[in-house]
């Protein structure tokens, strides 16, 4: 079992300019982990987010959430910058819903990075981010419950004084569960987890990517996550409650 963390964005380490950019919805809205804000362009057709880093970094992740691409028949892919034109990181995606979707290519290193999308109408998009993905040393154990079925919505019953069914109101919650990491090294802690828990941000979590590579979820800590702890002689484990996103 593949358990994977995506939490590095490249377009947060670089200068970011859109083909075109609605001004009350700026590309910045894109990549600043809320996801209650839009990127629009300011008509349809092909738009390109262009990203220009300082200096040269990898990604083998692309992700994206929140938008009408679904609906409007639009596309969207992931370009790298070879020298001398831009290459595809992948075939161009072309979502049927609105769930996070992460996809996974060949690493590849640049300065520069380009997201095409492609679509007929103005469309609004919430989450876009790339960069390199975090395997985890193993997978989740036994008790565990994964992203796509942890729901977390609440449910008000209504009834008579005598009873009766009156309905039933359903507050959307998203996802509710852990992240569990057993069997790391402690090397791998320093390396590894300790600059994940410094984020303080969103991240994009995958818990079995080899067998059910599309479902993806959206997650933050739910509350402040604790630390690590010797499970073994030079191994640490430790269980982080989180939320999230799967639609």
């Amino acid at each position: 079992m593949t358990n994977r963390l995506c939490f590095q964005n490249l377009l947060e380490n670089g200068t970011v300019v859109a083909s075109s950019e609605d001004a009350a919805y700026p590309v910045a809205n894109s990549f600043d982990w809320i996801t209650s804000d839009y990127f629009r362009p300011t008509a349809g057709g092909t738009i390109n987010i262009d990203l220009t880093l300082s200096e040269a970094a990898s990604a083998n992740y692309f992700a994206f959430f929140n938008q009408n691409l679904y609906s409007l028949s639009g596309t969207i892919k992931l370009q790298w910058w070879n020298g001398s034109a831009y290459v595809d990181c992948f075939s161009a995606v072309s979502p049927t819903s609105n769930a996070p979707s992460v996809t996974f290519f060949p690493q590849q290193i640049s300065t520069k990075w380009r997201v095409v999308i492609t679509c007929a109408s103005v469309f609004a998009i919430s989450m876009l981010s790339f960069g390199t993905s975090l395997d985890l040393p193993y997978g989740m154990y036994l008790n565990w419950t994964e992203p796509q079925l942890a729901n977390a919505d609440e449910y008000l019953n209504s009834e008579s004084d005598s009873g009766e069914f009156l309905g039933t109101s359903r507050i959307s919650k998203g996802i509710k569960t852990t992240l569990e990491l057993q069997g790391a090294t402690d090397a791998w802690i320093r390396t590894n987890w300790v600059p994940f828990i410094s984020r303080a941000k969103p991240f994009w979590f995958l818990p079995n990517y080899e067998t059910y590579p599309s479902e993806a979820a959206l997650c933050k800590f739910d509350g402040a996550p604790p630390p690590p702890k010797h499970s073994g002689y030079g191994y640490m484990s430790v269980s982080i409650p989180i939320r999230g996103l799967i639609e």
